[in-house]
């Protein structure tokens, strides 16, 4: 009897936490998808053969760089392999990606990594796959299909927003290790490495650490030119657009009136 309820608690708790992430059944994303390597070798096609948008010199350099360049990052390879199990797979396995890419430097302070040069190489490639990731949602938007939602692409510009932020704080404190004029100061706790990388980006600068060093200045520059990238285009782009119905939702609402 008492093994009974337990397999009743279990199947229940197995049911709330499928419901939880993927939302009701009949509501749930079953679109068909090409695999993303070969979605990705079409975009390249399509901006090169230029049949639907009149792209030409830098621009059309910048497009055909940014759909080259996703071959050489993870994120495309996980949302190739998830999406052979559905859209719905690919979602959640690129939200999942998304969140460990967070946890990585937040790992790197525990772990006292910061002084490890790999682990700061490893951080400029992720940084660099994002900030490029960044730029398709502009550059190659043609390309690409409408969001499922704009909130949760809105959800996930800000989750992007820390995980840069997070980012040059680990740079900044494996730097700031290895030379001795990087900043003013030393930091004192890993906290101090990023409540600086976060006054970087909102440009407070308070002025209890200051750049140095040239190589500072540059990096600075560079985090103060992508936070007024993230609030004053790709905000203003998605928050523009929240209150539109996506084509899923939008599909669901007129089968519902016509029910």
């Amino acid at each position: 009897m008492a093994e009974k309820k337990i397999t009743t608690y279990y199947l229940a708790l197995i049911t709330f936490l499928d419901i939880l992430f993927k939302g009701q059944p009949k509501a749930r994303l079953k679109k068909k998808l090409i695999p993303a390597y070969k979605n990705n070798s079409l975009n390249i096609m399509r901006i090169w053969k230029n049949k639907k948008y009149n792209d030409f010199g830098t621009e059309r350099f910048i497009r055909l760089f940014l759909a080259i360049s996703q071959f050489i990052f993870p994120g495309l390879l996980v949302r190739h392999v998830s999406g052979k199990y559905g859209l719905l797979s690919r979602k959640l396995y690129v939200e999942l990606y998304v969140i460990i890419k967070i946890l990585i430097p937040i790992l790197i302070f525990k772990l006292d990594l910061t002084s490890n040069a790999f682990m700061t190489a490893i951080i400029f490639y992720l940084m660099i796959e994002t900030v490029l990731y960044l730029a398709t949602l502009i550059y190659l938007s043609n390309e690409f299909a409408e969001p499922v939602s704009y909130r949760r692409s809105l959800t996930f510009l800000f989750l992007n927003f820390i995980e840069i932020v997070l980012y040059f704080a680990v740079i900044y404190s494996y730097f700031n290790n290895h030379y001795s004029n990087f900043l003013n100061k030393k930091f004192v706790t890993h906290t101090d490495a990023i409540y600086f990388s976060f006054v970087t980006s909102s440009t407070l600068g308070y002025g209890d650490y200051f750049p140095t060093s040239i190589l500072a200045k540059r990096f600075i520059i560079f985090q103060i030119i992508l936070f007024f990238i993230f609030v004053g285009l790709f905000l203003n782009f998605f928050a523009s657009r929240i209150q539109n119905p996506t084509y899923y939702n939008a599909g669901l609402s007129k089968n519902k009136k016509q029910q």
